[in-house]
């Protein structure tokens, strides 16, 4: 044979050798390939996970500004340089997951403490950093070598794109098991002790634990006893308690009650000072609050408990705002006659001065749990017709089976930062115009920054249906206030139904009189709309250049959100203490 002949076949066998080298029982083939799809499994619930846990000290908008685009270099990086990083690196990384999945509880409780100081900007990526990115890249890194054992030479895959083909189906499985599990979370979350924010985390760290069995999980068993009992964000008994101790001694704070559930974390927390009040909390933002009735407010002519947000309170001037009556025979119904609907609940302020009027009032809320702490802790009157549902979905349906129900709609739907667009579409908003009686008329509140495109296309979108509207701020601009400055407010859009040809004048208010006022000091300090505090808004209609949003549209909105839940989280580090926030 010639020398040429032999270097011919040399290449030939060494693949050959490789081959057999690579070639892999069937059984332990299906092992290693169902184990890596395990891994990857794991690795994507756990993204969603880790954003669930951030949001309460962080707000769900603020925790994931940076979580998609470091997930996506963290995956990438394991797969391209985990080759290279093996011939330095002989250890088995798998062994590590569960270890790193149960020590992120431990990290995340020793981190929070200290959000205030990293800040909303980078603070919640530099948590993830030291928690589930670890995990994503130990996870993408072991199943890529059990999946170095498939060999798609077999199934007549080039070579070439067999090297492409694993890892993007790798970084595939875990970005849409990532999304899927985000979608399907919060239909799970607080219907068990395991299906909690830390139970999530705790059920992670158990499946990886048991898809990489190790001695090396010994040094996991200091992390899984202090998140037993240490970690006061665990959902027990025993958390509840060290959660309270801790806020009693040091922020002078009781917690009521807690619960995870589909809006986000909601507890009930109270102040003691003189000026005592208790709070309605979801993640990072207040559905409402009201003031105590202490000894020194007695004092001082407080005979009930006062909302402490003025926007609640003005959200009833929608009773105030005159019919514009057009005929000697048009009559002017009592309250007892009239229906309400009141979309978010909050603590149920408003919809309890309807109540109180004799208005026959329909709540909406999508949160059970809110429904419950507001009857529970603030004294929501059982006299309603209580609908715990999606109000785009209820909407959509009365409007058509029960067209020109209600005479009132009040529209208060939670936006710490990132308002449920879908209840500000033109959709919606036709939905609200045609469930209102002729006469009828609505309340808007949204909480925004006036300087901002969202909170301009929003305002926008209401004028474009309704005909006649009036924007009030919750309190008067201040006066050293430079035009083009950020402007974060809580407002409330008032509009009519029909303006009867009377234009912005349709929507003019009477005198609130003393059983407008059910009694209450915060009423007769806000409930009648002031000239001063009224924004002129101009209304741009579509056929001259303006934006409106629609259903389709309703990325343009979310595009906003970055800068406004920023603003917000902001704003409520400065309305309760940063330890309040970070102890949930």
């Amino acid at each position: 044979m010639s020398s040429r002949e032999k270097t011919q076949k040399k290449p030939k066998a060494a693949k050959e050798a490789e081959k057999q080298a690579r070639h892999v029982a069937p059984a332990t083939l299906f092992k290693n390939v169902g184990r890596a799809v395990a891994l990857l499994l794991v690795a994507g619930i756990a993204s969603p996970v880790s954003q669930l846990n951030l949001s309460p000290v962080y707000g769900s908008i603020p925790a994931s500004l940076h979580h998609q685009r470091t997930m996506t270099f963290t995956a990438i990086a394991a797969l391209i340089g985990r080759r290279g990083l093996k011939r330095y690196v002989s250890v088995d990384f798998a062994e590590y997951i569960a270890v790193v999945a149960y020590w992120t509880p431990v990290l995340q409780f020793l981190l929070f403490p200290y959000s205030a100081k990293l800040g909303i900007e980078y603070g919640p990526l530099m948590i993830e950093s030291l928690t589930y990115f670890p995990l994503l890249f130990l996870a993408v890194f072991a199943a890529g070598d059990l999946l170095d054992t498939l060999d798609l030479e077999q199934f007549n895959v080039p070579p070439s794109l067999g090297d492409i083909a694993v890892p993007t189906a790798s970084y595939f499985t875990v970005s849409t098991v990532a999304k899927l599990s985000s979608a399907l979370l919060p239909g799970f979350i607080g219907t068990s002790v395991y299906f909690t924010r830390v139970g999530f985390q705790m059920l992670v760290a158990s499946a990886s634990a048991f898809l990489t069995p190790s001695r090396v999980i010994f040094f996991a068993f200091p992390a899984i006893l202090h998140t037993l009992w240490a970690n006061p964000h665990h959902p027990s008994d025993h958390g509840f308690q060290l959660a309270n101790s801790t806020l009693v001694s040091t922020q002078n704070f009781t917690l009521l009650a807690r619960q995870e559930s589909v809006t986000g974390y909601v507890s009930v927390m109270e102040n003691y000072a003189d000026n005592a009040f208790r709070l309605l909390r979801c993640d990072h933002s207040l559905l409402g609050g009201e003031w105590l009735v202490t000894p020194e407010a007695y004092k001082k002519g407080q005979r009930q408990r006062e909302s402490i947000f003025a926007v609640f309170v003005l959200l009833e001037a929608v009773r105030l705002i005159e019919p514009p009556v057009t005929t000697e025979s048009s009559v002017l119904l009592d309250d007892s006659h009239k229906s309400a609907l009141v979309i978010g609940l909050g603590i149920g302020t408003a919809p309890n001065a309807m109540i109180s009027h004799g208005i026959n009032t329909t709540i909406v809320e999508l949160d059970p749990v809110v429904h419950h702490y507001a009857t529970k802790y603030f004294d929501l009157s059982p006299n309603h017709t209580a609908v715990i549902d999606d109000a785009t979905a209820y909407v959509a349906a009365k409007s058509v089976t029960n067209p020109g129900s209600f005479n009132y709609i009040i529209h208060d739907v939670f936006t710490g930062g990132a308002e449920p667009v879908s209840l500000f579409t033109t959709e919606f908003m036709n939905g609200l115009y045609d469930l209102l009686t002729d006469d009828g008329v609505v309340a808007i509140n949204y909480a925004g920054d006036l300087t901002l495109g969202s909170t301009k296309l929003v305002l926008n979108t209401i004028h474009a249906v309704f005909p006649a509207c009036r924007l009030f701020r919750d309190s008067p601009a201040p006066e050293t206030q430079e035009e083009g400055e950020p402007d974060f407010i809580n407002m409330v859009v008032f509009c009519v139904k029909n303006d009867h040809g009377k234009g912005k004048l349709a929507v003019s208010f009477r005198e609130a009189e003393a059983n407008d006022y059910l009694g209450s000091i915060a009423r007769q300090n806000f409930l009648q709309p002031r000239e001063e505090s009224e924004v002129k808004y101009k209304y741009v209609p579509p056929n001259k250049g303006g934006r409106v949003m629609g259903k389709a549209d309703v990325g343009e909105l979310e595009k906003y959100h970055k800068e406004g839940a920023v603003s917000h989280w902001r704003i409520m580090r400065t309305v309760l203490p940063d330890g309040v926030w970070e102890m949930w």
